[in-house]
């Protein structure tokens, strides 16, 4: 695998991801059981570096947290570029409900989301979805100053 350490573009992600990670953190959990997933256009992830550049940022930005066991995750179908990274260090038993709560609330918010919108013709945006996910990351990598 290629080394990105040097490239200004992949400092820059590692800073704007880091945040983004510890957010996907429930709360109560001692920073467990966080995971990010990022869908872009491809010309959008080729103009940030690519995915295989964006997937080492979040690999790096997660260690930062302290996630010392990972999975990072990344494609260009040639209309979505995606990567992630996903929290996979045994879970503390102080922190396992608080976890599977939170997992099971935002796998019923994704449900109801799907239900609202094949009844209604209508969506909305829901925390930790796709759009307002690349949304959040677009808003915090414009506003971040280039290292």
């Amino acid at each position: 695998m290629a080394s990105f350490a040097n490239d200004p573009r992949h400092q820059k992600l590692v800073g704007v991801l880091v945040p983004l990670l510890r957010r996907t953190c429930p709360p109560g959990a001692g920073g467990y059981g966080g995971s990010y997933e990022l869908r872009l256009a491809p010309s959008e992830a080729e103009d940030l570096g690519g995915v295989p550049l964006i997937r080492s940022a979040m690999r790096k930005a997660a260690k930062e947290l302290g996630w010392s066991k990972l999975e990072t995750y990344g494609t260009d179908t040639g209309r979505v570029a995606l990567a992630g990274v996903v929290d996979k260090r045994e879970l503390p038993q102080e922190f396992s409900d608080v976890v599977e709560r939170h997992q099971q609330a935002r796998m019923r918010d994704a449900a109801e989301a799907v239900s609202q919108a094949m009844t209604s013709g209508t969506g909305r945006a829901v925390r930790g979805g796709a759009n307002v996910t690349a949304q959040e990351f677009r808003a915090a990598y414009d506003a971040a100053a280039t290292p």
